[in-house]
């Protein structure tokens, strides 16, 4: 049976993610997979993590845009640290990137979308980098709005934690804060988490979501 899966905020730990991407035996020919941006910054390998990503691409997963992706494509080769040549590869990938996409009954989203405003009017710097307004919002869509950005230690949750709102779902759980990263299952309602520090365990546990329509309880 098909899966579907999501994550978000890897920042520089795409070692971590291929951890749990092989835990959860994903593979790309049946399962459906959601990367939902900030794979560079804060972690230990960036350029490593965006070839991973690259990687999880072509071979059928949807990779977003978030805003640290966006700060990359206005780098200078040594403030990336990086030689120009292999930057401007970064900087194209990242630019073929999309800001949201949908599948089912869920809209993916970096960080969120501005209540009343249709999605193909919404701005960059809306989709990658708005907090408060969205998820304060009532319910925005019919579809679960699946978005990272926004760590959900930061939304009142401990950092392990998932947080629901009212048809949304925060799935950063503070990578780039030293916490966990976490990959979702929205099919069978389960999430994996793997702490950023050693040592590197990873947990599981329920989700709060009801059948197939996928929503919080």
């Amino acid at each position: 049976m098909s899966q579907v899966y999501a994550v978000s905020d890897v920042h520089g730990y795409g070692y971590l993610l291929e951890t749990l991407l092989r835990h959860v035996h994903y593979d790309p020919e049946v399962d459906r997979l959601f990367l939902l941006g900030d794979y560079v910054n804060k972690g230990p390998d960036s350029a490593g993590t965006l070839d991973y990503v690259e990687e999880l691409r072509d071979s059928g997963a949807i990779a977003l845009l978030g805003n640290n992706e966006r700060k990359w494509l206005h780098h200078r080769p040594e403030q990336a640290g990086l030689a120009a040549p292999r930057l401007m590869k970064y900087q194209q990938f990242i630019a073929s990137m999309p800001l949201w996409t949908e599948y089912n009954q869920y809209l993916f989203v970096h960080a969120g979308i501005r209540p009343g405003i249709p999605l193909h009017a919404q701005s960059p710097e809306e989709l990658t980098e708005i907090r408060e307004p969205f998820f304060l919002s009532p319910r925005c869509l019919d579809k679960m709005i699946v978005f990272g950005h926004t760590s959900t230690f930061r939304l009142g949750v401990p950092p392990e934690e998932l947080w629901y709102g009212d048809g949304k779902l925060g799935i950063d759980t503070g990578a780039g804060h030293g916490y966990y990263l976490s990959l979702v299952n929205l099919t069978s309602g389960i999430q994996w988490s793997i702490s950023v520090t050693r040592p590197e365990n990873i947990t599981c546990r329920k989700m709060k979501i009801t059948g197939a329509s996928g929503l919080p309880k």
